[in-house]
C-alpha cells in the first residue's frame, strides 16, 4: 500500500467509499490521521492476505493486487474491479469485501457460488451482465430460496443510506426478537419475508 499517512482504525457507523477497493463502505474502517486527506479503507482492504484461500475455490491460491489493470469484474457479485481485488492463478477475481463474506449469517443463510433459484429479490437468476449469476445466500430450511450476493448488499445500502444514523460491521449475526421473528416466518412459509428481516436487522 503506497499511502504515506498513519492509518487508525474507526469504529463510525458512518457509510463512506472505501479509497482502495472504490466499492461503498459500513461501520468500521481505517481512517487516515492526516487532517487533509480523505483516504479511508474497509478492514478487509487495510489487512490484505498477500496468499490466500478460499473455500469455493480449493485448489486455486488468491494474491492480493492494488489494481485491476485492464478492468474485470468480482465473480462473487458482478460489479467492477476499480481498485483494490484478489485474483487466482487460475482467473477468478473477487473484492476483498466480498472474499470475506460471512459463510453463514444467524444459522439461516448460507453462502453459496451458485443460485438455485430465482433471486427473491430482483426476482432473476442473472445479475449485472447476462449470463452471470454470480454468488447468493441461501435459505438453509430449504436450500432452495436464495438472495443474490449482489442485491443483499445493495438492500442493506438502502436501508442505511435512507436512516440518519446506521451501524454495521460487514454482516452481524444478531439474535434476540428479530432472530424469532426469522424463525417464525420460516416456520409459517414465508421465506421470503424472513430474508427482508434479515435485511432490517442487518442495517439497524
Amino acid at each position: 500500500m503506497d499511502h504515506q499517512h498513519t492509518l487508525q482504525l474507526n469504529d463510525s457507523g458512518s457509510v463512506y467509499m472505501c479509497s482502495g477497493c472504490k466499492e461503498i463502505g459500513l461501520g468500521s474502517n481505517y481512517t487516515c490521521q492526516n487532517s487533509t486527506c480523505n483516504y479511508i479503507l474497509h478492514e478487509e482492504c487495510a489487512e490484505p492476505v498477500k496468499h490466500a484461500v478460499h473455500p469455493f475455490f480449493k485448489n486455486s491460491t488468491f494474491e492480493f493486487y492494488e489494481k485491476a489493470v485492464g478492468g474485470g469484474f468480482c465473480d462473487a457479485c458482478g460489479k467492477d474491479l476499480l481498485g483494490f481485488f484478489y485474483c487466482s492463478r487460475t482467473g477468478e477475481a473477487l473484492h476483498p469485501c466480498c472474499f470475506n463474506l460471512e459463510k453463514n449469517i444467524s444459522d439461516i443463510l448460507t453462502l453459496s457460488h451458485q443460485l438455485p433459484s430465482d433471486c427473491v429479490h430482483c426476482k432473476q437468476r442473472h445479475v449485472v451482465r447476462n449470463n452471470f449469476q454470480g454468488w447468493s445466500y441461501v435459505v438453509n430450511s430449504n436450500g432452495k430460496t436464495c438472495v443474490h450476493v449482489s442485491c443483499f448488499k445493495d438492500m442493506i445500502l438502502l436501508k442505511l443510506t435512507n436512516r440518519s444514523k446506521g451501524r454495521m460491521r460487514s454482516f452481524l449475526k444478531f439474535t434476540g426478537k428479530l432472530a424469532l421473528n426469522m424463525l417464525i416466518d420460516i416456520a409459517t412459509g414465508d421465506i421470503t419475508n424472513s430474508i427482508y428481516t434479515i435485511i432490517e436487522a442487518l442495517s439497524s
